[in-house]
């Protein structure tokens, strides 16, 4: 067996070095108008040392750390490059409707109430002029019931009044950040428009006419040829396969997917290349081409498949290394893979050099490095234990085949404890019954496809036949990511474990190889060091203090208290509507993040869905042992769902009643100041009118700082608690009510509380207006800090009980 020798794949090297450059321009954020002028000083100086090698050839060595030096800056200076080309557009324009003008450059995606599609933006207008600008945005056009969907299609001219928005960075600790996923591909602004009234056509045709006159219709016969020969869900898996379009599949199925450790498959795979690369390649032998002929054919048969499927970067990595080995067949070169994969690399990040903070471009090419790197050493140790019967044989090819997903598994498993919060234990087993069939199901795929040119019942026969294995898989899936065993939560994990896990396996695939596996146990116990001796991100740390954290929930309320003795209290769980779950996707991941596992006591203030929609998850995840809440009854599908969870998960109930003192939380003292008896009956069987006014208040005190928590107490409880309590109500710590309304946060109210600090949880460009600018206005002028999670994120804050402090999460 053969050791992979760095200095054979010279592609390989500089897409490393290439990587390293950009890795240091990212982490440390180095200015472009720094770095672009070292990058031509660094070319300049590796010229001069390398004409002065030639007369002294001990320069040499000099030489090769120049050239090192040129590729590092080079892709720190391409990265900076790349970041100037985000969006010039003014935060002035974001406060308001716009009007923009554009054309459409991919096929949007229709769902059952949006439209959503990327337009090329060409121009701004508001009332006082106009802004000539050109950067792709992502449009979301709301469909209302009555209103028929409007045809939209790819080259279309728009004129589109909206609102514009930035893709936001993490919300909450730990969290994805949509601006690096949407940065990386090129979009740098959100637009959203209700309703097909505020969209006027322009011009119906425009683009490539590569786009629109074959890609696009090509795209559209493909889903109208699937759609006719499979149903359901297994279709919309198959489109994904196909050509990446997965809009179609539900949140619970991708779950699924997820939890048993086959998610990739969701995403167009580069083996479908190979497919396509075979199918086109047999094809045009059978013509009796010349060889070349056959390679040019297919090659551009590849180029036509990657355009299809949206360029996405499995697909174009995958197109890149296949046609290196067509070409390198031609030309009787035996081609390197680790030279394919570096040159693939390099041409994806010469176009963009961000993409490679996305998260399809690391896993695929992980994936990739890792089969060709580990799977030749399994292979060799597999081949050494002979193969003397039928059945050994049979034995062994199922290792083979295992030792693929194995060295996949184990190249991509830091990137998927860090991205996704879970690693797959089932994940092993499913992929070697699911890999094959979704295989088939590509193959049935294209064939059904190619029949349909020829003969719709041909077409329907092969389709029926696909539906079977696909409703088959999508079972096996669905099963294996139900079991309880079939994943581990990794919220935990921090990105530099990576570094020792990747330094042991390599010492692990080494050891045959003494004089690497010394070097290896080297720099395997100086990355044990670096994560032992780092301080972790303040996502996990922990101080001793008590901390206080305001999640980004959207539009809706979610807190989460840490005591210095390890108790936890949430106030309220987030929003649940449409696909998302505040405590599903927010809360829960939070709280694992923090290693927390039980919830102390989980008070819901008022049972409006936006603050008691993630409760039901956090129920039936942690173990809860305490409820408190105000005791409206309410009629809605989740209120009675947290009913159900609560009597299966046998939590204990409190009704929370002003006077009362909350117990067993250490030096934490708790007092309810509301609900009062005068918005609270005895009978508890009808609901207060107004459910925002039997909002459950609560004053903490830790030491000499003092917090409010005061859930959507509108303007009639807030004179109740001036009344009652006065002076007691002054708290350094306020959370204002109802996100910042102006039904809230009264003058006199304020002016009891006195504030230093004042927390408005509230949704990005709400519907409502919230914050309300009077209320923030009052906050300010009385020199209160106030901190919107609707502009910052989460906001997290530590206390010692004398100083109160605002902890840099990001």
């Amino acid at each position: 067996m053969s050791t992979f020798r760095l200095s054979a794949s010279p592609a390989f090297r500089l897409s490393l070095l290439i990587i390293t450059g950009i890795l240091l321009c990212h982490w440390f954020d180095l200015p472009g108008d720094v770095l672009v002028p070292a990058f031509f000083a660094a070319i300049l100086m590796a010229c001069i040392v390398f004409f002065l090698s030639r007369q002294r050839p001990g320069l040499m060595a000099t030489v090769t750390q120049a050239i090192m030096l040129v590729c590092i800056l080079g892709g720190a200076s391409k990265l900076a490059m790349d970041r100037d080309r985000s969006s010039y557009v003014p935060d002035s324009l974001l406060s308001g409707d716009v009007i923009t003008l554009g054309r459409i450059v991919e096929p949007p995606h229709v769902a059952e109430k949006t439209i959503r599609f990327v337009m090329e933006l060409r121009e701004i207008r508001t009332d006082v002029g106009a802004l000539k600008t050109k950067e792709n945005i992502r449009v979301t056009l709301t469909r209302p019931r009555n209103e028929s969907p409007l045809q939209l299609r790819y080259g279309m001219a728009l004129a589109l009044r909206g609102r514009l928005s930035r893709p936001s960075e993490a919300r909450n600790p730990g969290e994805f950040s949509e601006k690096q996923y949407y940065e990386a591909n090129g979009i740098t602004l959100f637009m959203f428009v209700r309703g097909g009234s505020n969209g006027v056509m322009l011009d119906s045709t425009g683009g490539s006419w590569l786009m629109s006159r074959v890609i696009v219709p090509a795209r559209e016969y493909i889903l109208n040829t699937l759609d006719a020969t499979t149903d359901g869900e297994s279709a919309e898996f198959l489109k994904g396969l196909l050509i990446g379009e997965r809009g179609g599949i539900s949140a619970p199925t991708r779950q699924a997917f997820t939890n048993s450790g086959v998610a990739h498959v969701l995403a167009v795979s580069g083996s479908n290349v190979v497919v396509v690369a075979g199918i086109f390649f047999f094809v045009f032998g059978l013509l009796r081409l010349p060889k070349v002929a056959v390679v040019l054919l297919t090659l551009a048969a590849l180029g036509f498949y990657m355009l299809v499927t949206g360029s996405q970067p499995p697909v174009v990595r995958a197109t890149i290394t296949a046609s290196i080995f067509l070409i390198g067949s031609v030309l009787q070169v035996r081609a390197n893979s680790f030279n394919s994969l570096g040159v693939a690399a390099l041409i994806i990040l010469a176009i963009d050099s961000r993409q490679l903070f996305d998260v399809g471009f690391q896993l695929s090419f992980m994936a990739v490095l890792s089969i060709v790197y580990l799977y030749p050493k399994m292979n060799a140790w597999i081949s050494s234990l002979g193969s003397d019967t039928m059945i050994w044989s049979a034995t062994l090819f199922l290792l083979r085949v295992c030792a693929v997903s194995v060295a996949a598994s184990l190249g991509t498993l830091p990137l998927t404890a860090v991205y996704f919060g879970k690693v797959s234990i089932i994940g092993l087993l499913a992929n070697i019954v699911v890999i094959p069939a979704v295989g088939a199901s590509v193959v049935l795929g294209f064939v059904t496809i190619m029949a349909s040119l020829f003969s719709n019942w041909i077409a329907e026969a092969y389709g029926a036949v696909n539906q079977l294995l696909l409703d088959w898989t999508l079972w096996i899936i669905r099963v294996s990511g139900a079991t309880s065993f079939a994943y581990v939560d990794t919220s935990r994990f921090q990105s530099l474990y990576a570094l020792p896990f990747y330094v042991l396996l390599l010492l692990l695939s080494n050891l045959s190889v003494p004089r690497v596996a010394k070097r290896l146990v080297f720099v395997l116990l100086i990355s044990l060091n670096i994560v032992v001796f780092v301080p972790p991100s303040a996502a996990v740390a922990t101080t001793g203090n008590l901390r206080v954290s305001f999640l980004d929930v959207g539009q809706g309320d979610a807190s989460v208290i840490e005591t210095p003795e390890g108790r936890v209290i949430v106030i309220d769980a987030g929003p649940k509507a449409n696909e998302y779950d505040a405590g599903e996707r927010t809360v829960a991941p939070f709280l694992r993040r923090r290693g927390i596992s039980r919830v102390d006591l989980l008070v819901i203030s008022h049972p409006h869905d936006d603050h008691i929609g993630g409760a039901p998850h956090i129920l039936e995840q942690f173990d809860v042992a305490e409820v408190m809440e105000s005791g409206q009854p309410v009629k809605s599908s989740t209120y009675r769902q947290y009913l159900s969870d609560i009597r299966e998960e046998h939590c204990g109930v409190d009704t929370a009643r002003s006077g009362m003192l909350v117990a067993n939380f250490g030096d934490l003292r708790i007092h309810l100041l509301c609900p009062t008896p005068s918005f609270i009956d005895a009978d508890t069987t009808h609901r207060h009118p107004n459910l925002n006014n039997t909002s459950v208040v609560m004053r903490m005190q830790y030491g000499n700082i003092s917090m409010l928590f005061t859930g959507d107490a509108e303007e009639e409880e807030e004179q109740e608690m001036v009344d009652r309590y006065g002076d007691f109500l002054q708290s350094t710590l306020l959370k204002t009510g109802h996100h910042g309304s102006k039904t809230s946060s009264t003058q006199e109210f304020l002016d009891r509380v006195q504030p230093k600090y004042a927390i408005i949880s509230a949704g990005r460009y709400n519907k409502f207006g919230h914050p309300s600018p009077e209320v923030v206005s009052r906050l300010r002028a009385m020199q209160t800090e106030v901190y919107r999670t609707d502009e910052v994120g989460a906001i997290i804050l530590e206390t010692d009980g004398t100083t109160l402090s605002l902890v840099d999460w990001r």
